[in-house]
């Protein structure tokens, strides 16, 4: 379990099923998680898939349900763990009701003081939509810094979007940690 300031990180389990769903597989939610199609699963899926990382455990990825006081309010995940090269990319997905609260840039902090105190990473890496101005500014409050922009990469409601490639390095981490 990893504690931040207001949430709670901790390891994904069969019974956050029902709840990752009902947060999740909302179109709003689903379509800013990654440049993919917003395509929805089932329950059975969501099932399947949380049973797969529980039977077989994944050394390129680590996992986290985001808690509140108790209640799940969204999942996290470091995931293309390079160790050789000490690389990773940070996912973050919160129920619609979370966004704006400071919720998901606590849990990102966490990420980060995980992937480099723990992990050894030495750059932790994200793509974001370049006018999601709340999900930008929440990453740059911890820490990342633009390396690029991807002309029209993603197909976001109707027409192609920017999307940003933004990274956070172990040092500027530490000097932003003070």
């Amino acid at each position: 379990m990893l504690r931040g300031e207001r949430v709670v990180l901790r390891t994904v389990e069969r019974e956050d099923v029902d709840r990752l769903w009902e947060l999740l597989e909302d179109i709003e939610v689903a379509h800013r998680v990654s440049n993919s199609p917003p395509l929805f699963w089932s329950k059975a899926r969501w099932e399947a898939e949380v049973e797969g990382w529980a039977e077989e455990p994944d050394d390129t990825a680590a996992r986290f349900v985001i808690e509140v006081d108790g209640e799940v309010i969204g999942q996290c995940q470091l995931q293309k763990l390079d160790h050789y090269r000490g690389l990773c990319d940070l996912g973050i997905s919160l129920g619609r009701l979370y966004w704006g609260q400071g919720f998901g840039q606590d849990a990102v902090r966490i990420l980060l003081r995980y992937a480099f105190r723990y992990l050894n990473m030495r750059k932790v890496c994200l793509e974001v939509l370049a006018d999601d101005e709340r999900a930008v500014g929440a990453y740059r409050k911890a820490g990342f810094v633009e390396e690029g922009r991807l002309r029209q990469q993603a197909w976001f409601e109707g027409a192609y979007a920017d999307a940003l490639v933004m990274a956070v390095l172990r040092e500027e981490w530490k000097e932003a940690e003070g």
